[in-house]
């Protein structure tokens, strides 16, 4: 085996294993939040709480596909490489053809992913105090953005004449509406919408990395493959 085929191997094998301890950081992070965090995904849109099964999915799509590089590199195992390289570049279509989709759909109707929040936000919101899961979502969600009410921090008032503990702001015990300064008075609807503008084009940034970075793995473990078949073919005469 050639010196340029040897640093190809090795790339693709360190390459490949950084992505599989990825996708199996992405299974556990799902697995973990689903779980342990699965209140506050109740009071999204059903598209945005499937997020902790999309990441065990992915997670573990990643985790085979680096799997398989792996082994391919170590092994200098033809039929694996090219299997790999086919999964990473059928992975690269779907994700073009989604990004695809997401950026015609955004542009066809921008007030749409505001109004899916809203909607949903306002089902949660309607049952607090009345349903203990409802309760502990808006209390989640409140504490996690610093955020109170869904469009006004008034309509949060208990019968004390209080707001819930997950209003205040940090280091306070009670807040009420008379004293300003003591809760967060950005409505949870304009909260969670101000964060999903935010992350967006962090999201569309990684996958646009996560893309061309599976392209040269693809066409690192072709060029791989085809390194081994040429040896194996030299080797037989």
């Amino acid at each position: 085996m050639g010196c340029a085929t040897g640093i190809v191997k090795y790339f693709v094998f360190l390459a490949n294993l950084v992505f599989a301890l990825a996708g199996l950081a992405l299974v556990i992070i799902g697995v973990l939040y689903k779980f342990n965090y699965s209140e506050a995904t109740d009071a999204l849109p059903s598209n945005f709480g499937v997020a902790p099964i999309l990441s065990i999915i992915i997670g573990a799509i990643v985790f085979v596909t680096a799997f398989l590089g792996c082994c391919g590199a170590v092994k200098e195992s033809p039929c694996m490489l090219t299997t790999y390289a086919i999964i990473l570049l059928v992975i690269f279509i779907i994700q073009v053809a989604i990004g695809v989709y997401a950026f015609i759909k955004i542009n066809e109707d921008e007030a749409e992913p505001r109004s899916l929040i809203h909607e949903s936000l306002a089902k949660t919101f309607k049952e607090y105090g009345n349903d203990v899961k409802k309760t502990e979502a808006v209390d989640a969600i409140q504490s996690w953005f610093h955020c109170c009410g869904l469009d006004r921090y008034d309509h949060m008032v208990l019968h004390n004449g209080s707001l819930p503990h997950s209003c205040c702001r940090d280091g306070v015990s009670v807040c009420r509406p008379t004293n300003y300064n003591s809760f967060y008075d950005k409505s949870c609807s304009k909260a969670l919408m101000e964060f999903y503008q935010k992350s967006s084009p962090i999201i569309g940034g990684v996958a646009i990395g996560i893309a061309v970075i599976e392209i040269i793995g693809a066409v690192f473990g072709l060029c791989l493959s085809s390194s081994i078949r040429n040896q194996y073919r030299r080797s037989a005469y």
